[in-house]
């Protein structure tokens, strides 16, 4: 009895489920790994190095479907190297891809987008450093507010709208750009950027109406985001998303969450005209203040300088942008947030003295004034006229103070 029942687990295995078996183990999946930071890594799988020395890019192909272990050994600019152990999970017939990412001083890793292996692959995360890939366009008219339609406003977010909403990664986006110096495309913008090639306009147009559709808040937010991860938006784009939050939570958290992902930071003050109380208004410039912008756009065929000793600030901010400055501070209640919010305009932009003294301007106390002034100097595109600033103030204490302030900090 024994021998027959082995006898016949042998026939069963060797002609019936062991094909099954081998076929599903031989179902293997890819695994890219890129860095956000720019900071070079070199990653240990499998018992052997991926690559001979650090890169920004890593991959390791015919990995069988499972979790993998891993080391990443981290290259920052300064200091030593950093160990990172992760698990990432690898699917068969798939293309896993993960970015290695720095938030508040610590390294992570998070898997931003899948794709099937026969198909084309993605472009590289969002606005990582050594190189940045266009956005997709738009596939179709926008459609009918029918039940159950499928819109595709970028090529790597496909969101199904109707009784119950859907974001998925895996269709698969054109090919991604050579790594050479980065292109604006079609955008003329030229200062302080997250991204490099902003969204098309008929795709946000599908996109906002897909948020239309959701009437859920936490939803909405939740596809705002993903619409803000893969794509790199205008600073418009993100107060039309935000305006179309019920909550002021959702909106604060939504302003912050986009600004990794605006190619136009200098105009990203606008934002704020979205948020309703004054403390939301304060919170988020002070938010952004604290995140410099990783990249500059057109910097190397426009001549924009950053300041430093013996050289101002430039270009200046042009009369078309700085239009919308004076109206966003004086809707603004808050004497706080408005200080706030002129802050973070001076931060992004290059002011001349006269727009300098136009938003000082817009201050109701002294105090507030000069403390706008004094911040605002380092960004002057123009310091040599920026003794006609003092014309904003009402007391010859803060003139003077100002004036001495500039000494001191311009050693004259």
């Amino acid at each position: 009895m024994l021998f027959a029942y082995i006898w016949t687990m042998a026939k069963f295995w060797a002609g019936g489920f062991l094909p099954i078996l081998l076929l599903a183990q031989g179902k293997t999946g890819d695994l890219i790994l890129i860095s956000e930071t720019g900071e070079p890594f070199r990653l240990y799988m499998g018992g052997e190095w991926i690559s001979e020395g650090p890169v920004t890019r890593a991959e390791v192909h015919d990995l069988p479907e499972g979790p993998q272990r891993a080391t990443i050994y981290i290259h920052p600019t300064e200091g030593k190297v950093i160990q990172l152990r992760r698990t990432f999970y690898v699917e068969g017939g798939m293309i896993e891809y993960y970015a290695l990412r720095k938030r508040k001083g610590q390294y992570t890793t998070i898997l931003y987008n899948r794709a099937p292996k026969a198909e084309t692959p993605p472009p590289a995360p969002p606005q990582p450093l050594p190189s940045s890939t266009p956005s997709g366009t738009s596939s179709g008219q926008p459609p009918s507010p029918s039940q159950n339609t499928t819109i595709i406003f970028n090529p790597t977010i496909q969101v199904q709208t109707g009784s119950g909403t859907q974001v998925n990664t895996s269709a698969p986006p054109s090919a991604p750009a050579s790594p050479t110096t980065p292109q604006i495309g079609n955008s003329s913008y030229v200062g302080p950027c997250n991204c490099f090639i902003p969204m098309s306009r008929e795709s946000f147009t599908q996109a906002l109406q897909t948020l239309r559709q959701e009437p859920f808040d936490q939803t909405r937010l939740e596809i705002a985001k993903t619409i803000a991860r893969q794509n790199c938006l205008l600073a418009q784009d993100v107060r039309s998303m935000i305006q179309m939050l019920e909550f002021e939570d959702s909106r604060l958290e939504l302003a912050k969450f986009a600004y990794d992902y605006v190619h136009d930071l200098s105009n990203y003050f606008t934002v704020a005209e979205a948020l309703t109380f004054a403390n939301s208004r304060e919170e988020l410039m002070r938010y952004i203040r604290s995140r410099p912008a990783r990249q500059q756009c057109g910097l190397a065929s426009s001549g924009l300088t950053t300041p430093s000793p013996g050289r101002p600030c430039g270009p200046c901010m042009s009369p078309q942008s700085f239009s919308q400055v004076i109206p966003t501070l004086s809707s603004i209640a808050s004497e706080t947030a408005r200080l706030e919010t002129a802050k973070q305009i001076a931060s992004t932009n290059c002011l001349s003295s006269e727009q300098v003294r136009e938003i000082c301007r817009t201050l109701s106390s002294e105090t507030s004034r000069l403390a706008f002034a004094k911040y605002a100097y380092s960004r002057s595109c123009d310091p040599q006229n920026y003794f006609i600033v003092t014309q904003a103030f009402s007391s010859t204490a803060s003139q003077q103070e100002l004036m001495q302030y500039i000494q001191g900090v311009s050693g004259r």
